[in-house]
């Protein structure tokens, strides 16, 4: 049955054929002879790991001497074997035909106690295996979860530690297993020893075999509570620290909010704040521009101001100047005209002494118009912004003639 299910699989898995290496390693230093060598990997692969030796399989994992050599170890080894596993009894009272029935009956059973302690200890090796192969996929699982989530790698490379122990342990167990299966094995060859010196021993040996049985099922028992309780265990911690994980997660993902918002606030406000202060600057510019231009302005009407102020006093002054000028000149003119008609004799001076008091009050009255007429022209000039000789030249000429005639009279 057990060489059925070793058949059936496709290739052994990796635990299994790193521990083949090792062994076989082993007994490179133990048996350095070729064909000892091969023997002892025919006994290995059979007794211990439950596989059917093949020429080709010894050749690849031996891999000394040539293609011949496994093929006669092999041979040889399996007629050894069926001489170990004939029974002869050996009775001088019973007949040979009673005798063959019997070595028969013992060899039946002898092989169905085999097969059935083989089936026993597939069993024990396919759970130990799944235990390890469990073992193994919580290692891997947690050095995943730790590569994923490396802030909780503490916990995580705790977690992985545990596994670890947990898995050493199981290792620890499946040696210890194999060792028992070792010493159940020398029982075994001892006992088969033994029944073929005497077949009484035989209800011995299977009731002991029984019990180293279930002694190794209890420790199989025992090894796969502690796993699973180990599973269990890692599993809880690992839903501990995922919640926590989740929990530091949504709260990382607030604070990322909150920051956020706040950054949008502190943008906004500033763009607000560069805008006012945009505006009050271009404010500021324009208020400025006109403070300056009313600045200039004001320059300028009080420059015109002066300058209108200087012309105006400098036009009186002009007309005082004319207005004296002319009275002067119609004195003098008056003086003039009557010292002639004094000359000329009393009665002339009466008859015409009306007549020269009105000729000279019309003289008097235009000279005093036409220095009015002037000084009223260079005011309107001086007003304008022009000079008074250059609105009215032919005033100035006649002021500079009766200057002149004033002089001549004064000559």
């Amino acid at each position: 049955m057990w060489r059925i299910f070793c058949e059936s699989r496709p290739a052994l898995d990796t635990a299994l054929q790193a521990a083949m290496a090792n062994d076989i390693a082993e007994l490179r230093g133990r048996f350095p002879e070729t064909r000892a060598l091969y023997r002892e990997v025919c006994g290995l692969l059979f007794f211990r790991y439950g596989v059917t030796p093949t020429a080709n399989k010894l050749y690849s994992l031996v891999r000394k001497g040539s293609m011949g050599t496994p093929a006669e170890v092999l041979q040889s080894f399996w007629q050894e074997l069926r001489g170990r596993t004939r029974v002869t009894i050996d009775h001088p009272d019973l007949p040979d035909a009673l005798k063959q029935i019997a070595a028969e009956a013992v060899q039946a059973i002898w092989q169905s106690a085999n097969e059935a302690a083989t089936a026993e200890l597939a069993t024990l090796r396919a759970e130990a295996r799944d235990a390890a192969n469990a073992a193994e996929s919580e290692r891997d699982a947690a050095r995943a979860d730790t590569a994923v989530a490396r802030e909780d790698a503490l916990a995580l490379s705790a977690q992985l530690g545990e596994a670890r122990q947990a898995h050493d342990a199981v290792q620890a167990e499946l040696a210890a297993e194999r060792q028992a299966h070792a010493a159940t094995r020398a029982r075994w060859e001892a006992g088969r020893g033994e029944l073929e010196a005497a077949g009484r021993q035989l209800a011995e040996l299977r009731t002991q075999f029984s019990t180293e049985l279930e002694r190794a099922r209890a420790a199989v028992t025992l090894a796969q509570e502690r796993a699973e309780a180990s599973e269990r265990r890692s599993l809880r911690e690992l839903d501990q620290e995922r919640t926590a994980r989740q929990k530091s997660e949504r709260t990382a993902e607030d604070l990322r909010a909150e920051l956020a918002a706040a950054r949008s606030e502190a943008r906004d406000a500033a763009v607000a704040q560069a805008e006012s202060r945009a505006k009050l600057e271009a404010q500021a510019a324009a208020l400025a521009e006109r403070l300056a231009a009313t600045e200039q302005a004001q320059r300028k009407a009080a420059t015109d101001l002066d300058a209108v102020q200087t012309e105006l006093a400098a036009a009186q002054r002009r007309a005082e100047r004319a207005e004296a000028e002319a009275a002067l000149a119609r004195q003098l003119l008056a003086t003039l005209r009557v010292a002639p008609r004094e000359r000329d004799g009393g009665g002339g001076r009466r008859r015409k002494a009306g007549h020269s008091a009105a000729t000279a009050s019309e003289a008097q009255g235009d000279g005093q118009g036409e220095a009015e007429q002037d000084a009223l022209g260079e005011a309107q000039g001086e007003e304008r912004g022009n000079a008074p000789g250059a609105a009215h030249p032919n005033h100035q000429d006649e002021g500079n003639d009766s200057s002149d005639g004033s002089d001549d009279s004064k000559d």
